[in-house]
């Protein structure tokens, strides 16, 4: 039978990695879905997809519109769209608009787009995917696009990049799983310079920072499966039950103990998706008494079961 994570708690003090313990649940998986020189005119169209997008400028200057907002980006720029809004990428604004799946796919086949004239531009636009159905106050908690300018050559930021543009010139393709990992670095070098650069973050990245609500947020997260109250997290960290909680919804807009109960929904699901183990060994993992408990929690919570979701990804691979 699996140890209880409950117990290996009473074995030292919480050193828990609250962000990379949510961002590796959360299963991030970066890809390129472009690359390709371009001559003036050229104009891009994305449809919203909800998940993070980035435009990198190798050559070159351009333009991103998005939100009615039209961004000038200059060459070593980067531009990430976090939540994966609508919006067009150009040489010039008010140019032609082509999809950028048709775009990808002339790619892809060897017949690229916007290769009459001078060569003007060089670009990679790459994609952050998570598990569907899997929500997290972090998702929310990014502005609606990021520009990430004046990087340096020697910034480790720059080095992913050349490092993805050489790999992509010597595969002859956009894709490769090195490719792919190296674009998740890439990804949370951006997020952690977006944190470490600005003063004013919101939502989860603010909760990271506050020493208090940290340090329940990696209570819950060392230990998903204990059972957690109001008075416990808030003896923990100094706290009475009506301090933590209003402290707790002001940052992150939901009470601890929602927060607990989604954690352990979240957890739930990873394990169900990404694991062998059975519905009983995961109850045990993430805090219920019996697989008959998770089970009717996790249809509340998703609207599907544990059978449902295993079936699904079984089916599709």
């Amino acid at each position: 039978m699996i140890k209880k994570v409950s117990e290996r708690i009473k074995n030292g003090p919480v050193r828990s990695d609250v962000l990379g313990d949510v961002l590796d649940t959360l299963r991030f998986r970066g890809s390129v879905f472009f690359r390709s020189k371009l001559a003036a005119p050229w104009g891009m169209l994305l449809e919203d997809v909800q998940y993070p997008r980035f435009h990198i400028g190798l050559k070159g200057s351009f333009f991103v519109g998005a939100e009615n907002k039209t961004i000038s980006v200059k060459h070593m720029d980067i531009i990430m769209l976090p939540q994966g809004e609508a919006h067009w990428v150009a040489d010039q604004v008010g140019n032609t608009l082509t999809k950028s799946e048709q775009a990808a796919d002339a790619c892809e086949l060897g017949s690229p787009l916007f290769q009459q004239g001078k060569i003007t531009n060089k670009l990679i636009c790459g994609q952050i995917q998570y598990d569907e159905g899997v929500l997290h106050p972090i998702l929310d908690s990014l502005p609606s696009l990021l520009h990430f300018s004046d990087i340096k050559s020697t910034d480790p930021i720059w080095v992913t990049v050349m490092l993805i543009d050489t790999m992509m010139e010597k595969a002859h393709m956009v894709q490769s799983s090195i490719i792919d990992r190296l674009t998740e670095v890439l990804f949370l070098q951006l997020l952690n310079k977006y944190i470490c650069d600005n003063k004013e973050v919101s939502g989860f990245f603010a909760a990271l920072r506050n020493r208090r609500i940290h340090k329940v947020l990696g209570l819950i997260h060392k230990d998903p499966a204990c059972q957690w109250s109001l008075d416990m997290l808030g003896e923990q960290v100094g706290m009475s039950r009506a301090t933590l909680t209003r402290q707790f919804k002001n940052v992150l807009n939901i009470p601890p103990m929602t927060y607990v109960t989604n954690w352990r929904m979240m957890k739930a699901h990873h394990l169900l998706r990404h694991s062998s183990l059975s519905l009983e060994q995961i109850a045990e993992l993430v805090g219920f008494s019996t697989a008959r408990t998770l089970n009717k929690a996790f249809l509340r919570h998703y609207d599907y079961t544990p059978k449902e979701l295993r079936s699904k990804y079984e089916h599709n691979t």
